[in-house]
């Protein structure tokens, strides 16, 4: 029993780093956090340990440091996309492909001043998009570090409902 207790404490110390590491914002495509909630705020630091570049770049655009990546599925989606802060020299892209591409992104916007933003209106209904936030392709001179975005009002499909 306690050898059991023991192995199960060093597992669970062991995959303690992995859980630590990157924040907010998935680190690869796969693993890209969801954008559900009309009018919320999503941050994070790329700067944080975990975070890479897994996208690398769209088209003319490279990724010039670590990427958070988001995703939501269009569905009559309208608004803007909007940087409400930032703590480095930002660049935040809109695209329905999250490997590198060589297609431009959709909509872009880049720092240093806050307040950048996209439309989403006209994205696809039922297409899987992808919001990466990453450092600014024209000026790669700080390239890393904390942001908060908003989104619009992405709304959600009624799948099923019944009464009973």
């Amino acid at each position: 029993m306690n050898e059991s207790i023991r192995a199960l404490s060093v597992l669970v110390l062991a995959m303690a780093p992995t859980f630590a590491l990157a924040g907010p914002g998935g680190t690869t495509c796969a693993s890209a956090e969801h954008v559900f909630i009309q009018d919320s705020s999503y941050s994070g630091d790329t700067s944080a340990p975990g975070y890479g570049n897994p996208v690398g770049g769209m088209g003319p655009l490279p990724s010039p440091a670590n990427d958070a990546i988001y995703t939501f599925i269009g569905n009559n989606s309208s608004g803007s996309i909007t940087v409400t802060a930032a703590g480095y020299n930002y660049g935040i892209f809109l695209t329905s492909n999250c490997a590198g591409t060589t297609a431009p992104p959709l909509q872009a916007a880049t720092g240093p001043a806050i307040g950048g933003s996209f439309p989403i209106n006209g994205v696809t209904n039922g297409v899987q998009y992808y919001i990466i936030v990453s450092g600014n392709p024209s000026d790669s001179s700080a390239p890393a570090g904390t942001f908060t975005f908003s989104n619009p009002e992405l709304p959600v499909e009624l799948r099923s409902f019944s009464i009973d």
